[in-house]
């Protein structure tokens, strides 16, 4: 039994002493307070209010968090407020981050300065390419094409309302004409308020006029100096990475480039393929409408249906749709119902043959979304940003599942390891963050543990 309570004390070394009794807390005071045990104190350095807070609450973390949580919406409160005169360096970006993979390349082979006046070179020979050769063509279509829809006279505009108001006042009984008519004195009484309103306030419409004005030139003088700025952006763009590299926390890196990379890839693979698909959708369209003429068919306007064939090819699934429906149209209305179908059938035969040839060499998995998930993408987009909205949702929502992917795998249990990209990027070479890849990297080394 001894044993058994030896080996049960073992077992819970850390047992309470049992209370005292009553008889033995009567003894112990009647022995006096000299033969009472004395206070047990903690072992700790007495510290004041003021220094428990200043070691115990992150005062520096917060401020700095502060600073930073500032200084962005400062700079988010200007951007708001210089509103349009920042579309020149939003076009200005947009032309960068196209044409930066063409310069990382060239900058292997020679300097980096050189890379950009030679991709400046090529630019302005398309520009010039263009205002020779498609612009004035272009311009004189469209202006055709308007003058072709006939508007009505002044004379059959009279004889219309005539014989509007013979109608209406034939069918619409007395009654229902004395309520439209005090409706109508009533929206014309408005209009006059109005008008001698808006005549009272000139002076505030010169001065918004002037501030247009004003605000118009600034965004020319935007668009002058782009090369400029564009040209410094090129250039410094490892140095402008590294910069941003410093700026994030160590144990932060690895996370935040991934997740520039999964964006990064996604949008080249998607824009720049996208761009391309337009340009060979719009050129297959000049040569077929211009080949249909050269059988019989008389097809007006060959440059401008391929312009709009070629735009309209940016728009996910229907897309190709919506550049056929105005060169059946035209064919329908300028020459026959058979020209109509011939129309028809070219521009299937071109969305086939994109379908089945193109788009899986050029954009490949970059997207990967069902095309029924996809419209539903489209038809949110389009309500919530219009036109952009559509044409960019397919790589946002790519972008958005795989970094839900990647913080997903990052918050697993065990976690995936900082850095790793989802499942598909690792074929896929980033070409604008590649630089800084190869140096996050080499931190990775850098920081491992030693091997024993």
């Amino acid at each position: 039994m001894d044993a058994m309570n030896a080996e049960t004390d073992s077992d819970h070394p850390e047992q309470a002493p049992p209370l005292p009794t009553p008889s033995a807390a009567v003894a112990s005071s009647a022995a006096g307070p000299a033969s009472a045990p004395a206070p047990s104190k903690p072992d700790l350095p007495e510290r004041t209010l003021t220094e428990t807070i200043r070691t115990e609450i992150p005062w520096r973390l917060i401020l700095r968090w502060g600073l930073v949580a500032t200084a962005l919406y400062l700079i988010g409160t200007l951007f708001v407020q210089a509103g349009s005169a920042l579309t020149p360096f939003i076009f200005g970006v947009v032309i960068a981050y196209l044409v930066l993979p063409i310069v990382n390349r060239l900058s292997t082979r020679m300097p980096r300065w050189g890379a950009i006046l030679l991709v400046y070179l090529a630019g302005i020979a398309l520009l010039v390419f263009s205002f020779t050769f498609l612009i004035p063509p272009l311009l004189e279509q469209t202006r055709n094409a308007f003058v072709q829809i006939r508007l009505p006279s002044l004379l059959e505009l009279e004889a219309q309302a005539l014989a509007f108001f013979e109608l209406y006042s034939q069918y619409i009984p007395p009654e229902f004409q004395r309520e439209i008519e005090t409706t109508l004195s009533n929206v014309l009484n408005t209009i006059q308020n109005n008008l001698t309103s808006l005549v009272q306030q000139g002076g505030g419409f010169l001065f918004i006029q002037m501030q247009q004005v004003f605000n118009t030139l600034a965004f020319l003088f935007g668009f002058i100096i782009i090369p400029f700025w564009l040209f410094y952006v090129l250039y410094d763009q490892q140095s402008g990475l590294d910069g941003l590299n410093r700026l994030i926390h160590p144990a932060a890196r690895s996370d935040f480039w991934a997740i520039l990379t999964i964006t990064d890839r996604i949008f080249s693979n998607y824009i720049r393929g996208q761009l391309f698909l337009g340009f060979v959708v719009g050129l297959a369209s000049f040569v077929g409408l211009t080949v249909l003429n050269m059988f019989g068919f008389k097809i007006p306007y060959t440059l401008l249906l391929a312009v709009i064939a070629g735009f309209t090819e940016l728009i996910p699934l229907v897309g190709p749709v919506l550049g056929a429906i105005p060169a059946v149209i035209v064919a329908l209305l300028t020459d026959s119902p058979t020209a109509a179908l011939a129309v028809l059938a070219l521009y299937v035969v071109i969305q086939q043959l994109e379908a089945q040839l193109l788009i899986p060499r050029i954009i490949g998995e970059s997207v990967g979304i069902h095309p029924a998930v996809l419209m539903v993408v489209l038809v949110i987009a389009g309500q919530s940003a219009g036109l952009l909205g559509v044409i960019l949702a397919a790589p946002l929502a790519a972008i958005a599942r795989d970094i839900f992917r990647y913080i997903y795998g990052r918050l697993g249990d065990p976690p995936l390891p900082a850095g790793q990209l989802p499942e598909g990027y690792e074929d896929q070479p980033s070409s604008t963050v590649m630089f800084i890849e190869i140096e996050i990297a080499a931190d990775a080394q850098r920081q491992a543990p030693p091997e024993a």
